[in-house]
């Protein structure tokens, strides 16, 4: 790392999912910022930690009408996110924001529609909007989407991209990682000793903790994935992603179905329209009407 890079340890934070930590260091009062750019970057990365950490009250109320492109579309990324009553007039937004020849270009505009087609599993659309791939996040976040799509091999070639804009970056180090879980076989191994090493180096964060929770699950040693879960789950006890993992793994060791059920529940109040709920509302719904055309 250079020091031309003062938004390093804010980054870095973001990156590892150490969200609180990243705001904590944009607030420290020795950060020495060394233009307007570094400071909009910064204000970018505190309101996507705060939408993170689900405050989207905070970045909807701070951010003004008359901010910047990226502020704007981290301000709709917060307000889609909000209430699933927000999600057609965002969307409509976005579009009209993406097809706009003054605003479309904006690397900030595209993360977050990337971020936005992802969630409503529009696949194509994701991988169009960062297809330029201008920032290593970007490109970050088109492997994310082939991996989605099951294109290994072209998420592969993303990743080649990434190691040759930052080889030693953490995003690049985490993304080598997940590309490595969805290769398979000893490919595994190399992944966690990926997310372990940065945990070693950084701290472990519920990112790395569920990173190495995957490669044990993979490996099929659900009792040693729940042991990080668990961990996770101390860190932050309404994330998603250890919430999700916490149920998969759970029906794997034979967890006790009142345990069980208390994950989704929390599951189900933290992201009620994440794939697991939303699949546990189908299949009970389908199941209640089966019981309606049997009943005498």
């Amino acid at each position: 790392r250079t020091m031309a890079d003062d938004l390093f340890n804010i980054k870095n934070e973001f990156f590892l999912g150490n969200f609180q930590g990243a705001i904590n260091e944009a607030q420290a009062s020795d950060l020495v910022l060394s233009s307007p750019a570094d400071e909009k970057d910064r204000d970018v990365i505190v309101y996507r930690s705060y939408i993170a950490l689900g405050n989207y009250d905070i970045v909807q109320s701070e951010i003004r009408d008359d901010a910047s492109t990226a502020l704007q579309a981290v301000k709709l990324f917060a307000t889609y996110m909000a209430s699933p009553d927000n999600r057609d007039i965002a969307l409509i937004t976005l579009k009209e924001w993406l097809a706009d020849p003054a605003t479309g270009n904006n690397p900030t505009l595209q993360l977050m529609a990337g971020a936005i087609f992802m969630d409503q599993g529009e696949l194509e659309e994701a991988a169009k909007t960062l297809h330029s791939g201008t920032t290593l996040e970007m490109v970050a976040m088109q492997v994310q989407v082939y991996l989605r799509m099951a294109r290994v091999d072209v998420a592969e070639k993303s990743l080649g991209l990434m190691a040759r804009m930052e080889d030693d970056a953490t995003l690049t180090q985490l993304t080598t990682a997940w590309v490595n879980i969805a290769l398979g076989g000893e490919k595994i191994q190399e992944a966690f000793y990926i997310f372990q090493e940065l945990a070693d180096k950084y701290n472990e964060t519920p990112v790395l903790l569920n990173g190495m929770a995957v490669c044990q699950m993979q490996l099929g040693k659900f009792e040693e994935a729940e042991k990080y879960l668990l961990k996770a789950l101390n860190k932050n006890s309404g994330d998603v992603t250890t919430l999700q993992n916490l149920v998969i793994c759970g029906q794997h060791t034979r967890k006790a179905p009142e345990v069980l059920q208390r994950y989704t529940n929390t599951l189900a109040r933290a992201a009620p329209q994440c794939s697991l709920i939303r699949r546990r509302d189908l299949m009970e719904s389908a199941f209640d009407r089966c019981l309606q055309s049997v009943k005498i």
